[in-house]
């Protein structure tokens, strides 16, 4: 018998992992290190799912100040070293892939080291072998483009139309989109002060739909199953 969705890929950040906020602090005092000033919530609001390579290319086009080429990887150290003490899962998300009754994987616009480490220290690694994980560091060109998507599907063996993608960030839901694979938007992290607001940008995304507690999503698959 045929399962639909087929496959339900999940973003890291921000939606198995509350990490949003910590990424953004130490972005925030890696830019600093460099005199270019920009506090957390800034730069959540600007970068939140983009990868540490985009910011540094961001800034190197529009800025005197040069970030160095290994910029991704000095916040990718200083990141996990932060995490031991600060990095917490989602509420509810252990019990919902516990309990899921769909094929699932990991798509994150981290690198391999990063979402490795989040994964152990959350408690969700045994989750999420490692042939079900997926950085942005196989990839080419990561989120907003389809390709990080895309290949989870390859490696999967499911064709992109009957997948899912859970994702946090209007460059995750982008993705998705270009990927031609249906999204439904989270926004149960704590990083998002503007549920509401967040919610709206990631519809205008291309969500499906948006939810924020994660004991919603047995419901919503059913419903968009139903639909």
């Amino acid at each position: 018998m045929t399962i639909f969705p087929e496959l339900i890929i999940f973003d890291c950040d921000g939606v198995l992992v509350d990490s949003e906020a910590l990424a953004a602090r130490i972005v925030s005092q890696t830019l600093a290190d460099y005199n270019i000033v920009l506090n957390p919530q800034e730069v959540a609001n600007q970068f939140a799912g983009y990868t540490d390579e985009a910011i540094r290319d961001h800034f190197n086009k529009i800025s005197d100040a040069k970030l160095p080429e290994d910029f991704a990887q000095i916040v990718e150290r200083a990141t996990i070293d932060q995490m031991a003490g600060e990095l917490e899962r989602l509420p509810f998300i252990k019990e919902t892939l516990s309990t899921l009754e769909y094929p699932f994987c990991v798509a994150s616009n981290s690198r391999t080291d990063r979402l490795d480490s989040a994964l152990v220290k959350t408690g969700l690694g045994d989750f999420f072998p490692k042939e079900r994980r997926f950085s942005s560091s196989m990839v080419k060109h990561p989120k907003p483009a389809p390709d990080l998507h895309l290949m989870a599907c390859e490696m999967m063996k499911v064709k992109p139309e009957q997948a899912l993608i859970i994702e946090d960030t209007v460059a995750g839901a982008t993705g998705g989109k270009n990927a031609g694979i249906a999204v439904f938007g989270f926004v149960g992290a704590e990083h998002i002060v503007d549920k509401k607001g967040q919610g709206q940008k990631l519809i205008e995304a291309g969500a499906y739909a948006v939810f924020d507690d994660m004991r919603q999503l047995s419901m919503m698959l059913k419903d968009y199953v139903a639909a």
